[in-house]
């Protein structure tokens, strides 16, 4: 074990970053495509600083979750890329540096047994020589922040004073970035330390946490009022305009507030306490701040309980698919099925996929479920009457890897269906997403036979620019416009335009979501070629497939008897 270790170590080492020394050993543990821990040798128990009961974890998700050292976003960051690697085709990881795992940096390796190896090494970042500040604003860095709370906190009751974290998220420097560079975005990173120094007392300290995160430890707060007034401060300070290197520069921060002892009485509960206050304004598309409740810490381990349902579930492959009907209009003829996503949970019953998909692509898992619906898709289509169809939705994940045209044609090979009866449906938001990777797949699958859909149509921003750039055959209204379409106005206006639109361009027109039988003739008014919703059945099981096919082609056939009547009357 340990000959391996070394030779592992030897391997791993990398050039440090400028101004970073590196220590010289690394810490390394061995993991299986299931994600079960094999080997942790001694200095990844001491590097991820893992408890006696930490050590004991045979699954990388509870080990990694174990550690002081690594905050939620990097432990799910790490499993999204362990998941990666040993994927088909996946790719090695090397020197990820992640802001939730400061001083440490990590890389992921295939092994020689077959098996994976994660190597993890410190790094002590030093500004002017200065230990525990951040080299890019000079404010306190982590290390010293959670030094200072933790000494503040560990003060005999009678010297001891009321204080508060206060953690500051400044949303939208990612994005300067990428679009006006990272000098500009380091520039406005020291701009935002700027305000949020003068925004404090001479006691009170503030630091860069990592990216775009920083804290201020408020002492002395015998009135929780006064954090939640140093919060509206600051929001409104970190909001204003930045004008850098000529360019104006708006941002949105966002305030967490704890306040100690009430809201935790150690340095680690203040700082998660305060991250979930934090994380609840994500729902005010303005910014803003919010102090920690009780309410927060149920609704936060509802969800830390969701992440590892739903991990376990991808592992399992606990999933099922539901199919609902898609029609060809005017005769309402049965053309094929969409394939939609269920999980049943052992507690909660059948979920939605509104309820859990939001949460997978969090943490990295939607490549994995999206090769899996595929897959299962494929297999269940593959025994359907010839020539039905059967549509499954893409997800960003399956198109940024680079591998979808492999991943379709293992699918369509293990069902032995064949490429037209299969249809991707991908969202303007996809495509935006990941336009260069995504043309080049799409026009592989088309010319291999693959149809496909552009779902949601019209409730993105560049629908018309889209069409000029990829390969559709067939556009899918959204369902919001067809719930609006009886009332006539811009719903029946924009249903107009799409299917003329269609009709001129040479792609057929699916409406989803039809309900009624007046939004049906609507439809068939305004020259849509195919419709979907509960008019022709809800979503079901495979089991269902038969008596779906049955229930539609008796519906067509009454529809269609009914228009020789009509015909013949007049």
């Amino acid at each position: 074990m340990d000959g391996m270790a070394d030779a592992e170590v030897g391997r791993a080492q990398g050039t440090a970053p400028h101004g970073a020394s590196v220590g010289a050993t690394e810490g390394l543990l061995s993991f299986d495509p299931d994600l079960h821990v094999g080997l942790v040798t001694g200095r990844a128990i001491a590097l991820l600083g893992l408890s006696r009961t930490g050590r004991q974890a045979r699954g990388l998700h509870e080990l990694l979750e174990a550690s002081p050292r690594l905050d939620r976003d990097a432990v799910a960051a790490l499993l999204a890329a362990c998941l990666g690697a040993t994927l088909p085709g996946g790719a090695e990881v090397e020197d990820l540096r992640l802001p939730g795992a400061p001083g440490l940096r990590f890389s992921i390796r295939r092994a020689s047994s077959g098996s994976w190896m994660m190597a993890m090494a410190a790094e002590t970042l030093l500004a002017n020589g200065v230990a525990g500040l951040d080299p890019l604003t000079g404010l306190a860095d982590r290390a010293m922040f959670v030094a200072r709370l933790a000494a503040a906190l560990d003060r005999p009751p009678r010297r001891r004073s009321g204080g508060a974290v206060l953690l500051c998220d400044i949303e939208g420097i990612r994005a300067v970035n990428q679009v006006l560079g990272h000098a500009i975005g380091e520039d406005l990173l020291r701009a935002a330390a700027r305000r949020l120094q003068a925004a404090v007392r001479d006691a009170d300290l503030v630091a860069r946490l990592a990216g775009e995160e920083f804290a201020v430890l408020q002492s002395e707060v015998d009135d929780p009022e006064r954090a939640a007034a140093l919060g509206g401060r600051l929001v409104e300070l970190l909001g204003k305009p930045y004008l850098i290197a000529g360019e104006i520069v708006v941002v949105t921060p966002r305030v967490g507030i704890a306040v100690a002892p009430a809201d935790g009485d150690s340095a680690a509960e203040l700082l998660r306490r305060a991250a979930m206050a934090r994380n609840e304004t994500a729902t005010e598309g303005a910014g803003g701040f919010r102090r920690f409740s009780p309410e927060m810490d149920r609704r936060w381990q509802e969800q830390r309980a969701l992440e590892a349902a739903l991990r376990q579930a991808v592992a399992d492959n606990a999933f099922e698919l539901h199919f609902q009907p898609q029609v060809a209009l005017p005769d309402e003829r049965l053309t094929g099925f969409e394939a939609l996503i269920r999980w049943r949970h052992p507690e909660r019953g059948l979920l939605a996929p509104a309820v859990f998909l939001p949460v997978a692509e969090r943490l990295g898992l939607m490549r994995r479920i999206g090769t899996w619906v595929l897959h299962e898709a494929c297999r269940l289509a593959a025994a359907w009457p010839d020539p039905l169809t059967v549509a499954v939705n893409i997800a960003p994940a399956q198109l940024e890897h680079g591998s979808l045209p492999e991943d379709v044609a293992a699918a369509l090979s293990a069902a032995g269906l064949p490429a037209a009866r299969l249809e991707l449906e991908v969202t303007e938001s996809v495509l935006l997403a990941t336009a260069d990777a995504a043309l080049r797949q799409l026009l592989e699958l088309r010319d291999a036979g693959v149809r496909f859909a552009m779902d949601d149509f019209g409730t993105g921003h560049s629908s018309l620019t889209q069409l000029r750039l990829f390969p559709f055959d067939r556009l899918k209204i959204d369902r919001s416009f067809v719930q609006d379409l009886p009332a006539g106005g811009d719903a029946a206006a924009i249903v107009r335009a799409v299917a003329g639109l269609g009709r001129s361009l040479g792609i057929a027109v699916t409406a989803e979501g039809v309900e009624t039988a007046e939004q049906l003739e609507r439809l068939r008014a305004e020259g849509c070629d195919a419709a979907q919703g509960y008019l022709f059945g809800r979503p079901e099981p495979p089991s269902r497939i038969p008596a779906m096919i049955a229930a539609v082609a008796a519906r067509g056939a009454a529809t269609r008897d009914a228009s020789l009547e009509a015909a013949v009357g007049a």
